[in-house]
């Protein structure tokens, strides 16, 4: 009797952890599919947020000027330029000349090849040489200096137009000033 009784309390024991241990499987179980669930919804939201990254890097790409732009706006640069030193405007002739420096290296960014000429190189020796040689005629304030260093710029820019498979794009000196709204000259101090 008394190991019928023994046997009896360690079926009864082994019931409970038995029951305890399915309890606790189930709870895991439960946890482990709301961990699931949230997971899920984690994932969905992250899925969305690179959705509406790409789609703004996409406008973003949208929206960044292209070469041609970079280019036109080196072009009007360039003329303000010429305008400001015929005009012995010494100060917004570096100021243009800055702009043109800076809008050169914007470019530069893009990468770009057209015709197998890598246009950031061109830039960058453009910028090095005749960039450099336009900015020494206008610290020495010299105009047949600068007409020299802006006609062998021009000289570049049209080498670059022909290599790249543009050579109808000829820039040339201005003959008209590219603003009508805007004083070269300096004012009187």
């Amino acid at each position: 009797m008394k190991y019928g009784a023994l046997l009896s309390i360690v079926l009864a024991i082994c019931v409970v952890v038995v029951v305890g241990l399915v309890v606790k499987v189930l709870r895991l179980e439960s946890a482990l599919q709301q961990l699931s669930e949230n997971n899920q919804r984690s994932t969905a939201a992250l899925q969305d947020t690179v959705k509406l990254a790409r789609a703004d890097v996409a406008g973003l790409k949208d929206a960044t000027p292209g070469l041609g732009e970079y280019m036109t706006t080196i072009q009007l640069h360039a003329g303000k330029l010429w305008y400001a030193v015929n005009a012995a405007n010494w100060d917004l002739a570096n100021y243009e000349l800055d702009e043109l420096k800076e809008t050169m290296e914007a470019a530069k960014t893009l990468n770009a090849e057209k015709n197998g000429v890598k246009i950031s190189n061109v830039l960058d020796a453009v910028l090095q040489s005749q960039i450099a040689q336009l900015g020494e005629a206008i610290k020495l304030k010299g105009k047949a200096e600068f007409q020299r260093a802006y006609d062998a710029t021009l000289s570049a820019c049209n080498g670059c137009h022909g290599e790249a498979g543009v050579k109808f794009i000829q820039i040339v000196r201005p003959s008209a000033p590219p603003v009508t709204n805007q004083r070269w000259e300096s004012e009187a101090k």
